[in-house]
């Protein structure tokens, strides 16, 4: 698929196929992918743990399940539990790796220059600043992306994932051995759809002009009905749920997985 298919046939996946596992290098390419993305001065602050739902005991899994989602934690064969290292911004980590860049030509012209400049002028700030970079909106950010990139290949790939967030998610890390220099972002449910991929069609969401803007908040971002058409053709805009048959699959769903009709995991009770 091209990238803009890949895009609009995302889908939040709730029911998968619990007796179809998934692939270890299905779960490489992803990670694989997330390390690629973009992050500021190329610290990579990403981390993740992959948990696979047949080697993990029963502890681990209740503490994984959150209060919403009850459908996908039931049924999803794996789980990639996602976080931030801030180790990477603290001391001489982050100006380390901005010297990295200069060395692999990414930043500045003149390598010894580069050099001199980032050591000269610019570690002194990173040694300060790197503790308050750790957990500013950019480090979080920077894992967001790459989630994202992540995701895009899971789907590329016929797997299907739900991304939730909770907050089991300290206990979670306790049971997993993270340092204290970790910081939860969010756990990945993963698996082969039992829905289909159209899982009841697209998503709506909010217009585009109603959540951006043109140069100043209050001026909208007008849609231009020619590119809303192009990326229609491209797959990347479709039909928007509920399609007609979504509830007979809902009902089938939920009796074929032998699931109960709740959004609330009875583990909480």
């Amino acid at each position: 698929m091209e990238l803009k298919e890949v895009i609009g046939r995302r889908r939040t996946i709730r029911f998968f196929l619990p007796h179809r596992p998934v692939e270890r290098e299905k779960v490489q390419k992803m990670l694989e992918a997330a390390r690629r993305a973009s992050c500021a001065g190329n610290v990579m602050n990403v981390r993740a743990i992959v948990i696979w739902r047949e080697q993990a005991s029963e502890k681990q899994m209740k503490a994984i399940a959150p209060r919403i989602g009850y459908q996908q934690m039931h049924t999803a064969p794996v789980f990639i539990f996602w976080y931030s290292e801030a180790s990477v911004y603290i001391g001489d980590a982050w100006p380390d790796n901005v010297l990295k860049l200069a060395e692999a030509r990414r930043i500045g012209v003149d390598v010894e220059a580069t050099r001199a400049e980032i050591n000269e002028k610019l570690r002194p700030g990173f040694l300060v600043a790197g503790k308050a970079m750790a957990v500013a909106p950019l480090a979080f950010m920077d894992v967001g992306q790459a989630i994202c990139q992540a995701t895009l290949v899971a789907y590329e790939e016929g797997l299907g994932s739900c991304l939730m967030a909770s907050p089991r998610l300290d206990r979670v890390a306790k049971l997993f051995n993270l340092p204290e220099t970790a910081t939860p972002i969010c756990i990945q449910a993963l698996g082969y759809p039992a829905e289909s991929w159209e899982a009841g069609g697209q998503t709506p969401k909010p217009k585009l002009e109603e959540m951006f803007h043109d140069m100043e908040v209050g001026k909208p971002f007008k849609s231009d009905p020619k590119i809303v058409q192009e990326l229609t053709d491209a797959k990347l805009i479709q039909t928007p749920a509920p399609l007609p048959w979504r509830d007979a699959e809902l009902k089938y769903l939920m009796n074929a997985l032998s699931l109960e009709n709740t959004l609330l995991n009875e583990l909480e009770q």
